[in-house]
């Protein structure tokens, strides 16, 4: 297991930043799968955890490095 690497995340803070929009909008995208570089999943207690992979935003921007 030594090959696996970190994969790099960025907040819905910071990719409302990259699409001028506040991050509740890109919460509710991604709560409703509007968005393909991430995900929300929700918890037992009903908290939402959102996972934006930076790589595949970079992509759906057109900003990859």
């Amino acid at each position: 297991m030594e090959n696996i690497q970190k994969i790099e995340t960025i907040t819905p803070y910071e990719a409302g930043q990259k699409l001028h929009m506040n991050a509740e909008t890109v919460r509710a995208g991604l709560r409703q799968g509007k968005f393909p570089f991430g995900t929300a999943m929700q918890g037992k207690t009903g908290r939402w955890t959102y996972l934006i992979i930076k790589n595949k935003f970079l992509d759906y921007i057109g900003e990859r490095r």
